[in-house]
């Protein structure tokens, strides 16, 4: 029994939330709470800037960009799990559209002065790299089937 291994020559896709698609799973769920911890973070040091060697607040206006965004990406990392243990065909058109949109978000985050140029790019792999999985892989392909 090959139990949904990729054999050389087998047109067996490989399928389920194992391998690479594990691991993709994993990490964004890290990143979610990565972005969680930041946005709490910045409402620490925008109450008290003190606490971090800074004697001047943040723009209302850039401190709600980055706290809203950041909220929403959290929320719809929960609904890409959702969409994706359900196996659902959507989870491959949305994890892109959240890349895509978390890219927006860094691009932004920098315009407004909330993030370096080079965090902007480091910040801008995981998304990038999630674009490229979730649209090369043949793991995902056949893995999220459901209509």
């Amino acid at each position: 029994m090959v139990n949904n291994l990729t054999i050389r020559g087998s047109t067996t896709a490989p399928e389920g939330i194992r391998g690479w698609l594990l691991i993709y799973v994993i990490v964004l769920g890290l990143l979610a709470l990565h972005g969680l911890g930041l946005t709490v973070a910045t409402l620490i040091v925008n109450a008290d800037p003190s606490l971090v060697g800074m004697n001047s607040f943040v723009p209302l206006s850039s401190l709600l960009l980055y706290v809203i965004s950041n909220l929403l990406l959290v929320l719809y990392t929960v609904v890409l799990y959702i969409l994706m243990f359900k196996r659902l065909k959507s989870a491959i058109i949305n994890n892109v559209v959240f890349h895509v949109l978390s890219i927006a978000f860094l691009v932004s985050w920098h315009i407004v002065g909330m993030k370096s140029t080079l965090g902007m790019v480091i910040d801008s792999t995981p998304g990038v790299v999630g674009v490229w999985y979730v649209l090369a892989s043949r793991r995902v392909r056949s893995t999220f089937t459901q209509a």
